[in-house]
Protein backbone atom coordinates (compact mmCIF):
# COMPACT_ATOMS: atom_id res chain seq x y z
CA UNK A 1 0.00 0.00 0.00
CA UNK A 2 2.87 2.28 0.81
CA UNK A 3 4.22 1.93 -2.76
CA UNK A 4 1.26 2.23 -4.35
CA UNK A 5 1.31 5.91 -2.09
CA UNK A 6 4.39 7.05 -2.93
CA UNK A 7 3.76 5.91 -6.84
CA UNK A 8 0.72 8.03 -7.16
CA UNK A 9 2.46 11.16 -5.33
CA UNK A 10 4.82 10.71 -7.75
CA UNK A 11 2.61 10.77 -11.39
CA UNK A 12 0.75 13.06 -9.15
CA UNK A 13 4.06 15.29 -8.85
CA UNK A 14 4.70 14.56 -12.25
CA UNK A 15 1.28 15.74 -13.59
CA UNK A 16 1.90 18.95 -11.90
CA UNK A 17 5.02 20.00 -12.95
CA UNK A 18 3.88 19.29 -16.85
CA UNK A 19 1.14 21.13 -16.09
CA UNK A 20 3.46 24.27 -14.83
CA UNK A 21 5.60 23.92 -17.88
CA UNK A 22 3.17 24.29 -20.14
CA UNK A 23 1.86 27.40 -18.47
CA UNK A 24 4.59 29.17 -17.67
CA UNK A 25 7.32 27.18 -19.96
CA UNK A 26 5.44 28.36 -23.68
CA UNK A 27 7.88 29.22 -25.80
CA UNK A 28 7.54 32.46 -27.41
CA UNK A 29 6.54 32.23 -31.42
CA UNK A 30 10.11 33.80 -32.83
CA UNK A 31 7.51 34.65 -36.23
CA UNK A 32 5.42 36.71 -34.19
CA UNK A 33 5.07 40.85 -34.88
CA UNK A 34 6.13 42.54 -31.68
CA UNK A 35 6.12 46.23 -33.27
CA UNK A 36 3.68 47.96 -35.49
CA UNK A 37 4.33 51.10 -37.53
CA UNK A 38 2.19 53.58 -39.91
CA UNK A 39 3.62 55.75 -42.26
CA UNK A 40 2.57 58.83 -44.32
CA UNK A 41 4.31 59.69 -47.64
CA UNK A 42 3.20 62.01 -50.61
CA UNK A 43 1.46 65.50 -50.39
CA UNK A 44 -2.11 66.33 -49.52
CA UNK A 45 -4.63 65.41 -51.45
CA UNK A 46 -2.34 62.76 -53.37
CA UNK A 47 -1.44 60.84 -49.61
CA UNK A 48 -0.95 57.04 -49.20
CA UNK A 49 -0.82 55.35 -45.35
CA UNK A 50 1.67 52.30 -44.69
CA UNK A 51 0.35 50.10 -41.94
CA UNK A 52 3.20 47.21 -41.44
CA UNK A 53 4.44 45.02 -38.68
CA UNK A 54 7.98 43.64 -38.03
CA UNK A 55 9.58 40.98 -35.62
CA UNK A 56 12.56 42.93 -34.34
CA UNK A 57 13.00 46.31 -33.52
CA UNK A 58 13.47 48.33 -36.07
CA UNK A 59 16.97 49.35 -38.12
CA UNK A 60 18.34 50.66 -40.62
CA UNK A 61 15.95 52.59 -43.07
CA UNK A 62 12.08 50.77 -43.11
CA UNK A 63 10.65 50.50 -46.26
CA UNK A 64 7.02 49.36 -46.95
CA UNK A 65 6.99 46.31 -49.57
CA UNK A 66 5.16 44.50 -46.94
CA UNK A 67 2.23 46.95 -45.68
CA UNK A 68 -1.69 47.72 -46.38
CA UNK A 69 -2.07 50.49 -48.27
CA UNK A 70 -4.71 53.60 -47.31
CA UNK A 71 -5.36 55.98 -50.60
CA UNK A 72 -4.98 59.00 -47.89
CA UNK A 73 -3.78 60.57 -44.76
CA UNK A 74 -4.12 58.18 -41.49
CA UNK A 75 -3.51 57.92 -37.77
CA UNK A 76 -3.21 54.93 -35.25
CA UNK A 77 -4.68 54.07 -32.49
CA UNK A 78 -3.57 51.14 -30.09
CA UNK A 79 -5.51 49.20 -27.65
CA UNK A 80 -3.93 45.47 -26.16
CA UNK A 81 -2.15 43.68 -29.13
CA UNK A 82 -4.51 45.42 -32.07
CA UNK A 83 -4.08 48.67 -33.63
CA UNK A 84 -7.20 50.54 -34.64
CA UNK A 85 -6.71 52.83 -37.84
CA UNK A 86 -8.42 55.14 -39.31
CA UNK A 87 -8.09 57.80 -42.55
CA UNK A 88 -9.08 61.02 -43.71
CA UNK A 89 -12.43 61.28 -45.44
CA UNK A 90 -16.15 60.08 -45.52
CA UNK A 91 -17.66 57.80 -44.18
CA UNK A 92 -16.34 58.21 -40.90
CA UNK A 93 -14.32 54.75 -40.63
CA UNK A 94 -12.65 52.47 -38.02
CA UNK A 95 -10.89 49.22 -38.89
CA UNK A 96 -8.78 46.96 -36.40
CA UNK A 97 -5.63 45.06 -37.29
CA UNK A 98 -3.64 42.24 -35.92
CA UNK A 99 -0.72 41.17 -38.34
CA UNK A 100 0.41 37.49 -39.80
CA UNK A 101 3.65 36.20 -39.21
CA UNK A 102 5.24 38.08 -41.91
CA UNK A 103 4.43 41.21 -40.80
CA UNK A 104 1.40 42.05 -43.08
CA UNK A 105 -1.53 43.45 -41.33
CA UNK A 106 -4.99 41.33 -41.49
CA UNK A 107 -7.73 43.52 -41.23
CA UNK A 108 -10.52 41.81 -37.82
CA UNK A 109 -12.98 44.30 -38.30
CA UNK A 110 -14.67 47.50 -39.36
CA UNK A 111 -17.63 49.84 -38.53
CA UNK A 112 -18.38 52.96 -40.68
CA UNK A 113 -20.84 55.70 -40.08
CA UNK A 114 -22.60 57.13 -42.74
CA UNK A 115 -22.76 60.81 -43.31
CA UNK A 116 -19.85 61.21 -40.68
CA UNK A 117 -16.65 62.86 -41.80
CA UNK A 118 -13.23 61.42 -40.15
CA UNK A 119 -12.88 59.99 -36.80
CA UNK A 120 -10.90 62.02 -34.50
CA UNK A 121 -9.95 60.76 -30.92
CA UNK A 122 -10.87 57.46 -30.29
CA UNK A 123 -10.64 56.71 -26.02
CA UNK A 124 -10.94 53.08 -24.64
CA UNK A 125 -12.84 52.27 -21.51
CA UNK A 126 -12.12 48.62 -21.77
CA UNK A 127 -12.46 45.61 -24.11
CA UNK A 128 -16.16 46.21 -25.22
CA UNK A 129 -16.71 50.19 -24.69
CA UNK A 130 -14.99 52.54 -26.82
CA UNK A 131 -15.39 56.51 -28.22
CA UNK A 132 -14.89 57.75 -31.08
CA UNK A 133 -15.10 61.70 -31.93
CA UNK A 134 -15.49 62.98 -35.02
CA UNK A 135 -13.38 65.30 -36.80
CA UNK A 136 -13.56 67.43 -40.26
CA UNK A 137 -15.85 70.25 -41.36
CA UNK A 138 -19.30 70.11 -40.53
CA UNK A 139 -21.00 70.15 -36.98
CA UNK A 140 -21.93 66.51 -36.44
CA UNK A 141 -23.63 66.58 -33.21
CA UNK A 142 -22.91 62.93 -32.28
CA UNK A 143 -20.51 60.79 -30.43
CA UNK A 144 -20.13 57.40 -31.60
CA UNK A 145 -19.55 54.36 -28.30
CA UNK A 146 -18.21 51.08 -29.83
CA UNK A 147 -17.55 47.59 -28.77
CA UNK A 148 -13.73 47.40 -29.44
CA UNK A 149 -13.88 43.36 -29.76
CA UNK A 150 -16.92 43.01 -32.12
CA UNK A 151 -15.69 46.23 -33.83
CA UNK A 152 -19.72 47.03 -33.68
CA UNK A 153 -21.59 50.70 -32.92
CA UNK A 154 -23.71 50.11 -29.69
CA UNK A 155 -25.06 53.62 -29.57
CA UNK A 156 -24.20 57.24 -29.79
CA UNK A 157 -24.82 59.98 -27.62
CA UNK A 158 -26.37 63.22 -28.39
CA UNK A 159 -24.16 66.44 -28.46
CA UNK A 160 -26.92 68.79 -29.85
CA UNK A 161 -26.87 70.47 -26.41
CA UNK A 162 -23.60 72.23 -27.22
CA UNK A 163 -23.79 72.67 -30.80
CA UNK A 164 -24.11 76.98 -31.67
CA UNK A 165 -26.02 78.60 -33.75
CA UNK A 166 -23.42 81.32 -34.25
CA UNK A 167 -20.57 79.25 -34.99
CA UNK A 168 -19.38 78.30 -38.54
CA UNK A 169 -17.68 74.99 -37.36
CA UNK A 170 -17.26 72.72 -34.38
CA UNK A 171 -14.31 70.01 -33.62
CA UNK A 172 -14.17 67.25 -30.90
CA UNK A 173 -10.80 67.71 -30.02
CA UNK A 174 -9.10 65.09 -27.23
CA UNK A 175 -10.70 62.96 -25.31
CA UNK A 176 -9.72 61.46 -21.77
CA UNK A 177 -11.58 59.79 -19.18
CA UNK A 178 -11.73 59.48 -14.99
CA UNK A 179 -14.26 58.83 -12.46
CA UNK A 180 -16.89 57.66 -14.60
CA UNK A 181 -16.96 60.78 -17.24
CA UNK A 182 -15.82 61.63 -20.66
CA UNK A 183 -13.86 64.63 -21.28
CA UNK A 184 -13.87 66.29 -24.41
CA UNK A 185 -11.93 69.19 -26.11
CA UNK A 186 -14.78 71.11 -28.03
CA UNK A 187 -13.64 73.82 -30.26
CA UNK A 188 -16.41 76.63 -31.57
CA UNK A 189 -14.77 78.32 -35.21
CA UNK A 190 -15.99 81.13 -37.03
CA UNK A 191 -16.10 82.03 -40.89
CA UNK A 192 -12.59 82.97 -41.14
CA UNK A 193 -11.80 79.55 -39.58
CA UNK A 194 -10.19 81.64 -35.83
CA UNK A 195 -11.78 81.02 -32.58
CA UNK A 196 -15.56 81.74 -32.09
CA UNK A 197 -14.57 83.48 -28.85
CA UNK A 198 -11.17 83.64 -27.30
CA UNK A 199 -11.57 80.97 -24.75
CA UNK A 200 -11.19 76.97 -24.40
CA UNK A 201 -13.76 74.95 -23.85
CA UNK A 202 -14.26 71.10 -22.78
CA UNK A 203 -17.03 69.20 -22.45
CA UNK A 204 -17.91 66.45 -19.77
CA UNK A 205 -20.06 63.56 -20.52
CA UNK A 206 -21.50 61.33 -17.80
CA UNK A 207 -20.84 57.63 -19.07
CA UNK A 208 -23.40 56.25 -17.13
CA UNK A 209 -26.34 57.83 -19.01
CA UNK A 210 -24.74 58.55 -22.03
CA UNK A 211 -25.55 62.22 -21.80
CA UNK A 212 -23.60 65.88 -21.70
CA UNK A 213 -23.15 66.68 -18.34
CA UNK A 214 -22.07 70.13 -18.68
CA UNK A 215 -19.45 72.43 -20.62
CA UNK A 216 -16.77 74.18 -18.91
CA UNK A 217 -14.40 77.24 -20.28
CA UNK A 218 -11.84 79.22 -19.37
CA UNK A 219 -10.55 82.29 -21.09
CA UNK A 220 -6.44 82.17 -19.93
CA UNK A 221 -5.79 80.28 -23.63
CA UNK A 222 -7.67 80.14 -26.74
CA UNK A 223 -9.47 76.82 -28.61
CA UNK A 224 -8.09 72.85 -28.19
CA UNK A 225 -6.05 72.97 -31.50
CA UNK A 226 -5.05 68.86 -31.37
CA UNK A 227 -6.35 65.74 -30.57
CA UNK A 228 -5.44 62.76 -29.61
CA UNK A 229 -6.10 60.25 -26.28
CA UNK A 230 -4.02 58.05 -23.84
CA UNK A 231 -4.43 55.62 -27.23
CA UNK A 232 -2.80 57.65 -29.72
CA UNK A 233 0.67 58.48 -30.33
CA UNK A 234 0.11 62.48 -31.45
CA UNK A 235 0.94 65.20 -28.97
CA UNK A 236 -2.35 65.34 -26.90
CA UNK A 237 -4.79 68.26 -25.77
CA UNK A 238 -6.22 66.41 -22.95
CA UNK A 239 -3.72 64.21 -20.46
CA UNK A 240 -4.38 62.23 -16.64
CA UNK A 241 -1.70 62.18 -14.39
CA UNK A 242 -1.04 59.47 -11.75
CA UNK A 243 -2.90 61.14 -9.20
CA UNK A 244 -5.76 61.68 -11.80
CA UNK A 245 -5.19 65.25 -12.36
CA UNK A 246 -6.46 66.48 -16.01
CA UNK A 247 -4.25 68.70 -17.61
CA UNK A 248 -5.34 70.48 -21.43
CA UNK A 249 -3.38 72.23 -23.25
CA UNK A 250 -4.52 75.45 -25.35
CA UNK A 251 -3.80 76.94 -28.84
CA UNK A 252 -1.89 80.20 -28.88
CA UNK A 253 -3.91 82.73 -30.61
CA UNK A 254 -4.37 86.50 -30.90
CA UNK A 255 -2.97 88.00 -27.23
CA UNK A 256 -3.55 84.04 -25.60
CA UNK A 257 -0.80 82.37 -25.18
CA UNK A 258 -0.15 78.71 -25.57
CA UNK A 259 -0.79 77.32 -22.38
CA UNK A 260 -1.89 74.31 -19.78
CA UNK A 261 -4.86 74.44 -17.51
CA UNK A 262 -5.63 71.98 -14.73
CA UNK A 263 -9.37 70.23 -13.89
CA UNK A 264 -7.95 68.65 -10.39
CA UNK A 265 -8.79 65.57 -9.29
CA UNK A 266 -12.08 65.30 -7.62
CA UNK A 267 -13.91 68.24 -9.09
CA UNK A 268 -15.08 68.90 -12.99
CA UNK A 269 -13.82 72.75 -13.05
CA UNK A 270 -10.79 74.41 -14.19
CA UNK A 271 -8.56 74.93 -11.05
CA UNK A 272 -8.02 78.97 -11.10
CA UNK A 273 -5.19 78.62 -9.33
CA UNK A 274 -3.42 77.01 -12.18
CA UNK A 275 -1.91 78.23 -15.42
CA UNK A 276 1.18 77.01 -17.02
CA UNK A 277 2.07 80.25 -19.75
CA UNK A 278 4.18 78.07 -22.67
CA UNK A 279 5.16 81.01 -24.31
CA UNK A 280 6.84 82.50 -21.46
CA UNK A 281 8.16 79.48 -20.42
CA UNK A 282 9.84 78.41 -23.55
CA UNK A 283 10.07 81.42 -25.39
CA UNK A 284 7.86 80.83 -28.33
CA UNK A 285 4.19 78.74 -28.49
CA UNK A 286 4.01 75.25 -28.42
CA UNK A 287 1.48 72.10 -29.58
CA UNK A 288 0.15 69.95 -27.57
CA UNK A 289 1.23 67.50 -24.05
CA UNK A 290 3.58 64.25 -24.52
CA UNK A 291 2.82 63.16 -21.31
CA UNK A 292 5.07 59.53 -20.04
CA UNK A 293 4.77 60.16 -15.82
CA UNK A 294 5.91 62.61 -13.71
CA UNK A 295 9.15 63.97 -14.58
CA UNK A 296 8.66 62.54 -18.36
CA UNK A 297 6.33 65.63 -19.94
CA UNK A 298 6.99 66.99 -22.88
CA UNK A 299 5.60 69.60 -25.56
CA UNK A 300 6.54 70.56 -29.11
CA UNK A 301 7.70 74.30 -29.67
CA UNK A 302 7.72 75.89 -32.95
CA UNK A 303 10.93 77.49 -33.57
CA UNK A 304 9.31 80.43 -35.49
CA UNK A 305 6.00 81.59 -34.88
CA UNK A 306 4.83 82.45 -38.35
CA UNK A 307 5.12 78.76 -39.07
CA UNK A 308 2.60 78.05 -36.22
CA UNK A 309 0.17 75.69 -35.93
CA UNK A 310 0.47 74.78 -39.76
CA UNK A 311 4.02 74.54 -40.66
CA UNK A 312 3.51 77.01 -43.18
CA UNK A 313 6.02 80.25 -43.28
CA UNK A 314 5.01 83.37 -44.81
CA UNK A 315 4.65 82.54 -48.27
CA UNK A 316 2.53 79.36 -47.15
CA UNK A 317 4.94 77.08 -48.27
CA UNK A 318 6.03 73.36 -46.04
CA UNK A 319 8.56 74.33 -43.18
CA UNK A 320 10.10 72.05 -40.81
CA UNK A 321 10.91 74.47 -37.64
CA UNK A 322 9.93 71.98 -34.43
CA UNK A 323 11.81 70.92 -31.34
CA UNK A 324 10.59 68.78 -28.64
CA UNK A 325 11.17 70.61 -25.19
CA UNK A 326 10.84 68.68 -21.75
CA UNK A 327 8.49 70.67 -19.57
CA UNK A 328 7.46 70.83 -15.80
CA UNK A 329 3.95 70.73 -14.92
CA UNK A 330 4.29 71.07 -11.30
CA UNK A 331 6.84 73.71 -11.26
CA UNK A 332 5.42 75.34 -14.41
CA UNK A 333 9.11 75.68 -16.05
CA UNK A 334 11.17 73.68 -18.88
CA UNK A 335 14.47 72.75 -18.97
CA UNK A 336 14.49 72.93 -22.95
CA UNK A 337 15.16 71.56 -26.33
CA UNK A 338 15.69 67.10 -25.08
CA UNK A 339 18.72 67.49 -27.84
CA UNK A 340 20.10 69.56 -30.59
CA UNK A 341 20.79 66.10 -32.27
CA UNK A 342 17.52 65.88 -33.20
CA UNK A 343 16.61 68.26 -36.46
CA UNK A 344 14.08 69.78 -37.03
CA UNK A 345 10.42 68.68 -37.86
CA UNK A 346 6.92 69.42 -39.18
CA UNK A 347 4.92 69.94 -35.99
CA UNK A 348 1.99 68.34 -37.11
CA UNK A 349 3.49 64.88 -37.75
CA UNK A 350 4.93 64.89 -34.13
CA UNK A 351 4.59 61.60 -31.82
CA UNK A 352 6.26 59.85 -28.69
CA UNK A 353 5.70 56.63 -27.32
CA UNK A 354 7.63 54.34 -24.64
CA UNK A 355 7.57 50.87 -24.32
CA UNK A 356 8.63 50.51 -20.81
CA UNK A 357 12.72 49.86 -21.46
CA UNK A 358 13.92 52.84 -19.70
CA UNK A 359 13.73 54.94 -23.38
CA UNK A 360 10.77 57.62 -24.99
CA UNK A 361 10.49 57.08 -28.96
CA UNK A 362 10.18 60.44 -31.00
CA UNK A 363 9.07 61.03 -34.45
CA UNK A 364 11.26 63.54 -36.58
CA UNK A 365 9.66 63.86 -40.10
CA UNK A 366 11.73 66.59 -41.24
CA UNK A 367 11.97 68.31 -44.36
CA UNK A 368 14.58 65.94 -46.03
CA UNK A 369 14.20 62.57 -43.46
CA UNK A 370 12.14 60.85 -41.41
CA UNK A 371 13.61 59.39 -38.41
CA UNK A 372 12.54 57.92 -35.27
CA UNK A 373 15.23 58.75 -32.35
CA UNK A 374 15.20 57.44 -28.83
CA UNK A 375 15.50 59.16 -25.72
CA UNK A 376 16.88 57.93 -22.40
CA UNK A 377 14.82 58.69 -19.24
CA UNK A 378 18.11 57.86 -17.55
CA UNK A 379 20.45 60.52 -18.08
CA UNK A 380 18.76 61.76 -21.34
CA UNK A 381 20.67 60.46 -23.98
CA UNK A 382 19.54 60.70 -27.61
CA UNK A 383 20.13 58.36 -30.77
CA UNK A 384 18.54 57.61 -34.00
CA UNK A 385 16.94 54.41 -34.13
CA UNK A 386 15.95 54.01 -37.67
CA UNK A 387 14.85 55.85 -41.05
CA UNK A 388 11.64 55.45 -43.15
CA UNK A 389 12.12 55.43 -46.67
CA UNK A 390 8.25 56.15 -47.83
CA UNK A 391 7.21 59.24 -45.92
CA UNK A 392 7.09 60.35 -42.19
CA UNK A 393 5.79 58.11 -39.53
CA UNK A 394 2.98 58.81 -37.76
CA UNK A 395 2.56 56.03 -35.34
CA UNK A 396 4.89 53.10 -33.56
CA UNK A 397 3.44 50.27 -31.19
CA UNK A 398 4.80 47.10 -29.20
CA UNK A 399 1.90 45.05 -29.72
CA UNK A 400 3.90 41.51 -28.24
Amino acid sequence: MKRIILSILALSMIIFQACKKSKTDEPVNPNQVNYALSVTGGTYPNQTTYLFGTHDFPTGTLGTANANESASSGIIFKYGKYIFQNNFGAPATLKKFGFDETGKPKELGSFAVAGLKTIGSVDFISDTEAYATVAGYGSVPKLIKFNPTAMTVTSTIDLATIQRTDAAELYYQGLVHRDGYLYMGTTYLNKAGDPLESKLYVTIIELSTGKVLKQVSDTRSTMIWNGGSEASFQPNSLVKDASGDIYVMGYAFGSKPSGILRIKSGTTDFDASYFFDLNTATGKPCFGILYFGSGNVFTVRFDDAVAYPFDLDANYNSVATCSYYKIDLAAKTTSGNISAAIPKFFGNDAFATSFGDGKIYFNAAGASSNSVYSYTISGGAVKKEFDLASGGCNGFAKIN
